[in-house]
Parts: C-alpha cells; sequence; structure tokens
C-alpha cells in the first residue's frame, strides 16, 4: 500500500466499513458518523460501537512476576513487548502475553494482555514488531495498534507510532487487554481465507472482494471507539478504482465497493496475479504523522490447477512432486506429499470433515503431522511443555481443516492448515518450523 502527501489531518478520516452486527461477518462497506471537511459527501448518522466475542487462545502463555521496580516481557514469538516502568504497579504482579486469534478478520497477530484488571499508576509501553508477518502490498505507516475491552469493544490507539526501519508500532497504555493492529484501508474476502498473505484458488473458482474502511467515533481522543456504521453508503469507497495485473481470469465489480474475481478456467501450473485497488481523496495522517490523499492496496492472488498439495514457509512456496491419500471410516484420512527439496510430510486425521487441533496420531477427532527432511530425523506436532519437567507435552497451535475426503475414485481430499512442527531434539537446539499447506486432489484408485 501507498501513501501519497495532502493538506488534511487524521481527524477528518471518514472512511467506513461495514460489518453485521450480531452475526460477525464482514458485508459490504458504506457511511459513517460525520461528515468530512474535505467533502467526502458521507453523512451525519448515529454510529454504533463495534463489539465482538474475543478470540481463541493460539499460541504459548509467557508469564512474568514484576513489581514496583518494572521490568519487560515479550512474546514466545518475540511480536510484542511490554515495557513496565518503576512505579508502575506497587507490589508484585504476575503479567503475561499470548497470542489469540485475530477476530477483526485482520491480516495481523492479535495478542492477549494480562493483568486485565489493573490500572496501571504509570503507562506502560506496547512495543508491536510485525517483521516476519506477510503483508504483501501494505504500506506500514498506515498501521495503528487497536486493542478489545473485557466487554468485547474495539478502541483505536490513535497516538501509535510507526518506525518502518525497525518494522514497529509503538503506544503507551495503562491498561492491558487483547491487542492487536489494522490496516485503516484494506481487503476482505468473506468466503475465503488468505494463506500467508495470499489468496489461493483454484482454477474456475471464483471470490468475493470487499473494499474495507475502519471507521473511529473521535479521532482526537487518545482511544477512540471503532464503530458500525449503517448502509447508506460511503462516496469514497463507491469511487474507489479496481484493476488487476497480469489480466489473467477476470475481476468485474459488482456492488459499491465489491468486485467479484473469477480465476481462468485451466491452469497447467500455479500461476499469479495481482488485484490494485487505489483510493483517491482526503484521507488523512499516517502513523507518522504525515497527511495521506492516495491509497494503493495490492492483494496477491494465487490460482492453482485442478490438483494440487502446498506448502508455505517463510513465504515461500513449496510445491509437492507427488500427493496421495487414503480414507477408512476407523482411522480417518492418511494423507502423504513429497517435495522436490527432500520434505516428506504425512497427515493424520481421525475423523471426516470438519477443523482439527494437533494432538498424538490417530486420537479421536484429532489431527496429527510428521515432517521428515531428506530421510533424517522427523519433526512432530509436540515437545515437552517444559524441558527441565518430563511428562507434559506442549502440542502446536494452529489447526488442520478438511473441506471434503474422498470415499471412492474420483472424489476430492481438500483441505488446508497451520502447523508448528518441533525437532525431536527440541529441548537442546530449540528447532521448529512454522508452515501453513493447502491440497486439493483426486483418489485414484
Amino acid at each position: 500500500m501507498q501513501n501519497i502527501g495532502v493538506n488534511n489531518s487524521r481527524t477528518k478520516q471518514t472512511l467506513l466499513f461495514c460489518l453485521a452486527a450480531m452475526t460477525c461477518c464482514w458485508m459490504s462497506f458504506s457511511s459513517c458518523s460525520k461528515t468530512s471537511a474535505g467533502g467526502s459527501g458521507i453523512p451525519n448518522k448515529p454510529s454504533q460501537p463495534l463489539q465482538l466475542p474475543h478470540g481463541e487462545v493460539l499460541g504459548e502463555m509467557v508469564s512474568a512476576s514484576i513489581g514496583a521496580a518494572g521490568g519487560i516481557l515479550t512474546s514466545k514469538d518475540g511480536a510484542v513487548t511490554i515495557d513496565i516502568p518503576a512505579g508502575a504497579v506497587t507490589a508484585a504482579t504476575t503479567f503475561s502475553v499470548q497470542e489469540v486469534t485475530n477476530v477483526l478478520k485482520g491480516k495481523a497477530r492479535s495478542y492477549r494482555l494480562l493483568p486485565g484488571s489493573v490500572n496501571f499508576l504509570k503507562p506502560v509501553k506496547l512495543v508491536y514488531n510485525y517483521g516476519g508477518q506477510v503483508f504483501d502490498g501494505a504500506n506500514p505507516d498506515l498501521f495503528f495498534l487497536a486493542y478489545q475491552d473485557k466487554d468485547g469493544y474495539f478502541y483505536s490507539a490513535n497516538k501509535t507510532k510507526g518506525d518502518r526501519q525497525r518494522q514497529t508500532l509503538t503506544v503507551s497504555t495503562k491498561h492491558f487487554s487483547d491487542w492487536t493492529f489494522y490496516n485503516q484501508y484494506d481487503l476482505v474476502f468473506p468466503s475465503h481465507s488468505l494463506a500467508n498473505g495470499e489468496l489461493r484458488l483454484v482454477q474456475g473458482e471464483e471470490a468475493t472482494i470487499q473494499l474495507r474502511a475502519i471507521p473511529i467515533e473521535d479521532y482526537n481522543k487518545d482511544d477512540s471507539k471503532m464503530v458500525l456504521p449503517d448502509l447508506s453508503g460511503n462516496l469514497l469507497v463507491q469511487k474507489a478504482i479496481w484493476d488487476y495485473s497480469p489480466k489473467k481470469g477476470t475481476l468485474l465489480t459488482t456492488t459499491p465497493g465489491t468486485a467479484l474475481y473469477k480465476a481462468p478456467a485451466h491452469v497447467d501450473k500455479a500461476e499469479r496475479t495481482f488485484i490494485n485497488v487505489t483510493i483517491n481523496g482526503n484521507l488523512g495522517t499516517d502513523n507518522l504523522g504525515n497527511p495521506v490523499q492516495q491509497i494503493q492496496i495490492r492483494q496477491p492472488v494465487v490460482i492453482l490447477p485442478d490438483s494440487y498439495f502446498t506448502l508455505t514457509e517463510d513465504g515461500l512456496d513449496i510445491a509437492a512432486t507427488s500427493f496421495s491419500g487414503e480414507y477408512t471410516p476407523a482411522l480417518g484420512s492418511q494423507l502423504t506429499a513429497q517435495f522436490a527439496n527432500g520434505y516428506e510430510l504425512t497427515c493424520y486425521v481421525d475423523g471426516g470433515v470438519g477443523s482439527f487441533a494437533y494432538d498424538m496420531a490417530f486420537m479421536p477427532g484429532k489431527a496429527n503431522m510428521q515432517l521428515t527432511i531428506n530421510a533424517g530425523q522427523a519433526m512432530l506436532v509436540y515437545r515437552p511443555d517444559n524441558c527441565d519437567v518430563s511428562g507434559e507435552l506442549f502440542f502446536s497451535p494452529g489447526a488442520f481443516a478438511v473441506k471434503s475426503v474422498a470415499r471412492r475414485q474420483g472424489e476430492y481430499f481438500e483441505g488446508e492448515f497451520t502447523v508448528t512442527l518441533f525437532g525431536f531434539e527440541y529441548c537442546e537446539t530449540g528447532r521448529k518450523k512454522s508452515l501453513s499447506g493447502k491440497f486439493r486432489f483426486r483418489k485414484v484408485d
């Protein structure tokens, strides 16, 4: 995403998005609660605060007891650091940070910071390092931190300070809750999820794409409620310019702020195109205080052939050279895939269609996975929960989602997964891999 200077402040931003209030589903985007002095054409209308259920726990919790002298705590993945100054609390207090699902449906990771019931005597500095997260085509100068309170209401931290070189977002706060960051302007996909920041479609598949603009009640406040707008119209969204390149498949704008992309009917190998959306107007300021007049959003789309099994690791796609699957009612699905880089992946899912958490192999209603590299030592979905204490196991966050199983010849295995795999010698080396994958192929015999 790219921004160009203009002469209006962020306090005059009035682009909107629309969410279905009680169902938590993203819908088409329209109006706002106040009119911009820049003449965006958005009417003055009452607004309803944005309230969503809290996210579910994903990653490991990191905790520390920090007292009046202060201290620092960092999330397990290194993304979030909280710096508690001396005097923020008067007695030893247990602080913790843990990843949770992002209910805003954005691309950023979300984290639960505790304690949530304490108002600190001095502001605590929160630093979010977004390096390593995938935001192809996004401008990090337009990222702002946001939090969700105990009742599920979302607030924008309008004093967020960005540092593109260090890839950080920083803000001071006197309380904890669920924190993430959001892109003020973004694309959402009501019927599809992104894999490693990409929209992945099978040849001939269609996807609806909606332009989202996030409104806020009062940009003059340090923390301002995000709001749920009505459906009466947003002229800036309506006038957005849609395009795609290279011209593979078709892209049609269907309603204001919404487009339909259809992948080509046939591809011999994975192909790519990029959907580009340009918004012009008085768009406020970025997290460096610079005014913005134009936003350009780019979304990569990968078009896959009819049968495939792909892995993504560190932003790199790896296509399987061969793959197969078998389903039995008693044991569920067993899938295997071999890759040119020496990876061999074996997946076990004890069940049919659904989303499965990771556990030991053949546990009812669970998934398991094993990765062998160059016929060497296997990597597993579990490791010791505490390397100093034997017995308890920690299982990978993420899930193995199965959309269809092939019970007979000609039917499809289809699904996707995210997983962290641990080396057998994890306690000595800390070796692990975070992978995502997607597959669709027919049962041939």
